[in-house]
């Protein structure tokens, strides 16, 4: 006995045929969507890329106003030191005009004292100053650096989203411009 297949049913063949079509024209469709939209993965880098970079002019901006912060309050401190200071000078001065003999000359001696004191608080201070207004001037340009990066980041996200490729262009040129101020922050004040 021999095993012979039944002829299949034309109809079910047709059905096979344009089953198998159809699963191809889809996955060829998907082929080609792939590649056309491939331009999204770098757009995603670019979000991580510019996330990084925003996070770091963070924490540098923090860094520097932390200096500023701590810097004019230790010139405050000796601008404060240095008054009272000024106020031990007078007290002295006023002594060296009623006094005589040893008291005059220990009196005098202060008053010198104190001057010499009053010279290194006031250099000490204005240092202090210059310290703050160093660490200053690194703020505004880390401030436009954030917001660049962070406003290049929400143009590329809505690229993501809508695959309009002259959002990517806008987020990079403006992601572009936020680098720069970055670096100019950090090492260019």
């Amino acid at each position: 006995m021999t095993d012979v297949a039944e002829p299949a049913n034309p109809f079910e063949q047709d059905d096979v045929r344009e089953l198998i079509r159809t699963l191809h024209a889809d996955r060829q469709a998907a082929k080609d969507k792939e590649k056309r939209e491939s331009w999204t993965r770098y757009v995603s880098l670019m979000i991580v890329a510019l996330a990084v970079a925003t996070a770091i002019a963070s924490l540098k901006s923090g860094g520097f106003s932390s200096r500023v912060m701590l810097n004019q309050s230790q010139a405050s401190d000796t601008w404060a030191f240095y008054q009272a200071k000024t106020i031990k000078q007078r007290l002295a001065e006023m002594e060296t005009r009623g006094a005589t003999g040893e008291m005059a000359v220990r009196a005098a001696a202060d008053v010198e004292r104190y001057r010499h004191e009053e010279a290194e608080l006031q250099a000490q201070a204005r240092s202090l100053e210059a310290a703050r207004d160093q660490a200053a001037r690194h703020g505004p340009p880390l401030g436009f650096a954030i917001a660049s990066l962070q406003i290049s980041i929400a143009l590329a996200s809505v690229c993501l989203i809508t695959k309009r490729r002259p959002l990517w262009l806008a987020a990079g040129i403006l992601g572009s411009v936020g680098l720069a101020y970055l670096g100019y922050g950090l090492w260019g004040v």
